[in-house]
């Protein structure tokens, strides 16, 4: 146990002293504006760790040595408590606590100067008394201080009240104890309390230099003193004199410090002797500079192929769709199937490639497929809108044909004709009609504002058109129409079922022998919303086809907005016969945006 608690003392000692060395030192270069009362604190905890070492290593035994070092060690805990107070004064002045602040920095003066005299046998706890006493001011004020905090402030409250409660408990346990555990935890506690401060109110510096480069530090430290301690002639300086241990630790640190430095300079210097131009980041960089001009597929590959030769000083072949290179063993080989292959040809000086020119390789080709990624992409996104330039005009141009068509003088002269008949008759009937007819018209006129409508905006248009039809066929026309409620919010192209139904009616439902019926149904079917408009005429012409404008009883626009619309996804078809025809319409599912 004994041997173990040395063992972490020296360890502690040994990465304290230049932990706390190094952050002063930063402090004083930084010269700016901040918590002076921190940096402070750091610069004694420095030297009251330094002091220790040396002055116990080289016998330093002089009345004014001693004294400082236990001014030092004296002060520390009301400096503690001082942080603490001067946490909490930022929320709120507090005047009462000056006097306890004077005397606990009073109190190791007073207890270093009584020590010197007759009286110094009263004094031996003095030390103790200071730190229970700094402790339990600490903890009182932290625990009957009432403001809001955050919960950053809350959870360094937490840590506060436990560092300064095993404060209070080492001092006590000094009276009772003279376990070497109890004198060596104020060590450790400082320690924390340092490290809990820094987190919480120089975090960055708290990252950069005591977590990074104390791990680092405190890696080297621990290795190279099991590597001490497993020596047999300094396994007794471990056992019996722990200074001259901390001295042999520090001694050796600048070996562990410097190598990760010497071995950057030796692998830059060998990668010089092979004739490589670029670091890793170098080339990777000015690869990516290389091929990031390159805007199309070929212009990525040459600029790809030039980048490599200058990187690797090989000839080198960029393939995309990647095929199988024969290469030979002296080659280079990189194979992402089915996207990328690269080969470097073997070096005409015949210096070898490395496990390291494969590593960076692959780290390139990585980088070239993103950027064959991006191309494609861009490509993809141009091809894009094209297609929907080509839509816009062409939905333009059905714009225009499915207004004429609604609003052409036969379709106007028969609707007012049916009307006409049905005012002295019907006129309920007829102001139905007429009514009607206005929604078709203001839907046909509103509908260039979107491309894109509901279903329920397009059926209720439907119904407006059949009850425009209706008034010329009354009861000579059948109409059914189901729509499944879930299909409502979904998106189509606006007037793509109208051309359908006006079909159905002057070529199907119109000629039928007996009374015609016009069916319009709408239902999804997992991701394909599917429409069918079904009449009981007499069918399509034998030899039926959609090849241009004019031969397509009104279904070639339809078949034409949905190649723009869905690409690869939109469907029109058809099944007509002497019974009748049905028209199917099948569509993407668009949700409502």
């Amino acid at each position: 146990m004994a041997a173990s608690l040395q063992f972490v003392s020296i360890i502690v000692f040994t990465l304290g002293a230049p932990a706390f060395s190094v952050l002063a030192l930063i402090y004083l270069l930084q010269r700016k504006r901040g918590n002076g009362l921190f940096r402070l604190f750091t610069v004694l905890c420095a030297f009251a760790f330094l002091g220790n070492i040396v002055a116990a290593s080289f016998a330093i035994n002089s009345q004014f040595v001693t004294t400082a070092r236990a001014l030092i060690a004296g002060i520390l805990p009301p400096m503690m408590a001082h942080l603490i107070v001067q946490q909490e004064r930022e929320h709120g002045k507090r005047a009462f606590v000056r006097p306890f602040l004077w005397l606990f920095y009073a109190a190791p003066i007073l207890a270093e100067a009584a020590a010197q005299s007759p009286w110094s046998r009263f004094f031996d706890f003095s030390s103790q008394i200071i730190l229970g006493a700094t402790s339990a001011f600490s903890l009182a004020l932290l625990i009957f201080t009432r403001r809001a905090r955050d919960r950053a402030e809350r959870r360094q409250r937490i840590w506060n009240l436990v560092l300064f409660g095993l404060l209070l408990l080492s001092a006590g346990a000094a009276f009772a104890s003279d376990n070497p555990i109890f004198a060596l935890l104020p060590d450790y506690v400082l320690l924390l309390f340092f490290a809990v401060r820094l987190y919480y109110t120089e975090r960055l510096t708290f990252f950069d230099t005591f977590v990074r480069g104390g791990s680092f530090f405190a890696v080297g430290v621990t290795l190279i003193a099991l590597l001490l301690q497993a020596i047999p002639s300094f396994a007794n300086v471990f056992a019996t004199d722990w200074t001259h241990a901390c001295l042999a630790i520090l001694a050796l640190m600048p070996i562990w410090i410097v190598g990760p430095f010497l071995y950057r300079r030796v692998a830059r210097w060998m990668d010089y002797m092979l004739g490589r131009k670029y670091s890793a980041i170098e080339a990777e960089r000015l690869f990516m500079q290389a091929a990031q001009a390159g805007m199309s597929e070929a212009q990525l590959q040459s600029a790809a192929e030039q980048s490599l030769q200058n990187i690797f000083r090989c000839h080198a072949e960029v393939v995309f769709h990647a095929r199988s290179f024969t290469a030979s063993p002296e080659d280079l080989v990189y194979e992402l199937a089915p996207e990328v292959a690269i080969r470097l040809l073997a070096r005409d000086n015949r210096i070898p490639f490395l496990s390291a020119d494969q590593k960076l390789l692959d780290t390139l080709a990585a980088t070239l497929g993103v950027l064959l990624q991006n191309v494609r992409l861009r490509a993809q996104q141009e091809r894009q809108l094209l297609r929907e330039q080509e839509l816009a005009a062409l939905a333009s141009r059905a714009e225009l044909r499915a207004l004429r068509a609604q609003i052409n003088p036969h379709f106007l002269f028969n609707a007012l004709n049916a009307i006409a008949g049905w005012i002295r008759t019907e006129p309920e009937f007829a102001d139905e009609t007429v009514a009607q007819l206005a929604e078709v018209f203001r839907y046909t006129l509103q509908r260039s504002q979107s491309e894109w409508v509901q279903v329920r905006e397009e059926m209720a248009f439907i119904r407006s058109y059949l009850a425009v039809e209706r008034a010329r066929f009354r009861d000579r026309l059948k109409i059914e129409i189901e729509v499944e409620p879930a299909v409502n919010s979904l998106q189509i192209p606006a007037m793509v079922i109208q051309p359908l139904v006006e079909n159905a009616i002057k070529h199907g439902a119109s000629q039928a022998a007996t009374k015609g019926q016009v069916k319009v149904a709408i239902r999804r079917d997992a991701s394909v919303l599917r429409i069918e408009v079904t009449d009981n005429g007499p069918g399509f012409p034998p030899a039926f086809i959609l090849e241009s404008a004019g031969s397509g009883h009104g279904l070639w626009n339809v078949s034409e907005r949905l190649k723009g619309y869905y690409p690869g996804q939109g469907n029109l078809r058809w099944k007509s016969g002497l019974m009748g025809t049905c028209v199917t319409l099948e569509l993407g599912v668009r949700e409502e945006s």
